[in-house]
């Protein structure tokens, strides 16, 4: 892996324009919008380069980045989107227009599984058995640690294999239509989310 880490934003003269699938992951001090702050977003390439960006907490300015993220010519491939996304927004008022949510899929592809989180995707379509001990590690220290880097990198690594499973997967079960129809409607659950609204309220 070539990882490269950033302080506040990307660099004017990295240019990832021509990239057409890249993989998005961010980590956070926890869950909680509002309360909890975004620290830091992963951008992992098919090449294997990965850029880290350490977020400046008191202005979340970070202009080269959101362009990015905001651009309407580069799918991002995440893990659970709809958190990404509440982050992304809500911190740098960054939306992506195309997106691809691995665990959505899982979820619509992989109905005889009730795993589908990132390890167990690793593990069942990579092969590779990772660890997530660095999830829960302090992702506010301005001086990451090698394992909170490497792990950084590896929460994009895997994206691209996994997506194009679970696409064959959606394809052989006739329920790529489906997947498509519900992944457009994680940008409203988002806005529905930083309005104060719970997704419970789709419920009975």
């Amino acid at each position: 892996m070539n990882i490269k880490i950033y302080n506040n934003d990307l660099p004017s003269d990295l240019d990832l324009s021509g990239e057409k699938v890249v993989a998005l992951d961010n980590e956070a001090l926890g869950l909680v919008l509002g309360r909890d702050p975004l620290t830091l977003v992963q951008i992992g390439l098919k090449n294997n380069n990965f850029y880290l960006v350490k977020l400046n907490r008191e202005t979340y300015e970070a202009p080269n980045l959101t362009r990015f993220l905001s651009g309407s010519d580069t799918e991002f491939i995440m893990h659970y989107a709809r958190q990404d996304l509440l982050w992304l927004k809500y911190h740098l008022n960054a939306e992506p227009k195309k997106i691809f949510c691995t665990k959505l899929a899982s979820k619509i592809a992989r109905t005889a599984s009730q795993y589908h989180g990132y390890k167990e995707l690793v593990k069942e379509i990579c092969g590779k058995d990772i660890s997530k001990k660095e999830q829960q590690s302090d992702w506010g220290n301005p001086d990451l640690s090698e394992k909170q880097i490497n792990y950084a990198a590896q929460d994009t690594q895997y994206l691209f294999q996994i997506k194009d499973r679970l696409i064959k997967m959606l394809e052989r079960e006739n329920r790529l239509t489906l997947y498509n129809k519900c992944v457009k409607m994680i940008p409203t659950l988002v806005d529905m989310e930083i309005k104060g609204f719970k997704i419970s309220i789709f419920e009975h």
